[in-house]
């Protein structure tokens, strides 16, 4: 399972559901600004206000564990949660409450887009 936090809140957890949705391969991070609330937003229904630009992002403090694509396949990343394995019941509720205050679009659940491309959902 991957986990994504933010300030140590998990904001986004990735099971295991299959080999094939799993990432095996190198994976990046970065950060870009631009606007997609034409289609990202419920088809539009949240628009960018512009009124409050620039727009600015930091990253400060940021850390990332995990194992390189060309370690050995005995690295194991630090676990995320108290029991070693996925998430603690707290972490849990955390990221129930970050992703219904925050977040305003999951494609697993836009219906009129074609899941047969996305099988983790």
């Amino acid at each position: 399972m991957r986990r994504f936090f933010v300030d140590d809140v998990p904001i986004r957890r990735y099971a295991r559901k299959m080999e094939a949705t799993f990432p095996d391969r190198p994976m990046w991070v970065y950060g870009s600004i631009w606007d997609a609330s034409s289609w990202a937003t419920e088809n539009g229904k949240y628009k960018a206000d512009y009124r409050f630009q620039p727009f600015v992002a930091r990253f400060t403090d940021f850390k990332i564990t995990g194992c390189s694509a060309y370690a050995p396949s005995s690295c194991r990343p630090v676990p995320a949660s108290p029991s070693g394995y996925g998430l603690s019941a707290r972490q849990y509720a955390a990221m129930q409450w970050a992703q219904r205050n925050h977040m305003v679009y999951d494609y697993c659940y836009d219906y009129s887009r074609d899941h047969s491309l996305t099988p983790e959902c």
